[in-house]
């Protein structure tokens, strides 16, 4: 089956999910590859099965070699102890997921490898990294979009993913479902701290506390979960590590240093909030 067909069948199943974001009104049919609102509003299903819900243009620096070397990252395992926690703390793994800025989708898709069920739909404003995604993962919903204007229905989400990706709190409890919860993902205070010892000496120390004390403006009952392992990286492994992270962008790193980075600290932490009636 063609990817945009694939699409037009998970659209036609869950339509309630998605609201127009040019008029806020529903959805309400699908022709041939177009899906139109009940203001005659319509969005284009690509050939990779992907929509395009962004109002204007929006510059990244998500480039599609910084994306692939991130996607080679993931596949190599960086992740996945954080996301083993992560996975063990989903209070419904059976039903409908947002992932709220998912860059090239990597983190959802081994979460779904760990057995996550239900439609999950991923959304980040990289153009890029959404079609980088759609190539290569199945059985995840991508787009385009913006969560400034974000084109979903109200209280129709389980489980809102956050990982390492700008927020809009106020956002995430209208998407919220009653007793739905948003998982946040954050950097630790030795975060890559390998990596930092590259940078200015402003810039070589972290704190989360801001982002902490955000989080709780909306979500007082905050649960939080600290992850703090080790990745040893090969060579090749360490030249898409620094493409893949802001933090390796405008640093010196010769070969020479790389024995520096072959042994990576990633220290997280993991924020629930549950949205409560």
């Amino acid at each position: 089956m063609k990817k945009s067909d694939k699409s037009k069948l998970f659209l036609l199943d869950h339509l309630n999910l998605f609201k127009c974001p040019v008029c806020d009104s529903d959805f309400e049919e699908i022709l041939d590859n177009q899906l139109i609102c009940s203001q005659d509003h319509t969005f284009d299903i690509s050939k990779k099965g992907t929509l395009h819900f962004l109002m204007k243009p929006s510059k990244t620096e998500y480039s599609k070699d910084m994306l692939l070397s991130r996607q080679h990252i993931a596949k190599m395992g960086f992740w996945q102890p954080m996301l083993d926690v992560l996975y063990s703390l989903l209070k419904e793994k059976g039903g409908t997921t947002l992932d709220a800025g998912c860059g090239e989708g990597s983190h959802s898709a081994y979460l779904r490898e760990r057995g996550l069920a239900g439609p999950v739909i991923a959304f980040d404003i990289s153009k890029e990294g959404i079609n980088l995604g759609a190539a290569t993962y199945e059985d995840l919903f991508f787009l385009v979009a913006d969560l400034a204007q974000s084109p979903f229905q109200s209280e129709q989400f389980d489980t809102i993913l956050n990982i390492l990706s700008p927020s809009n709190y106020k956002e995430f409890k209208r998407l919220l479902k009653d007793g739905g919860q948003v998982i946040k993902v954050i950097p630790g205070q030795d975060y890559l701290i390998e990596l930092r010892s590259f940078q200015t000496k402003e810039r070589q120390f972290y704190s989360n506390e801001n982002v902490k004390d955000k989080f709780i403006e909306h979500f007082e009952d905050l649960e939080s979960h600290p992850v703090r392992y080790a990745v040893e990286l090969t060579d090749r492994e360490i030249k898409d590590f620094l493409k893949m992270t802001p933090l390796g962008w405008n640093v010196k790193v010769t070969e020479n240093d790389y024995k520096s980075l072959r042994k990576i600290t990633v220290d997280m932490e993991i924020l629930i909030g549950n949205k409560t009636a």
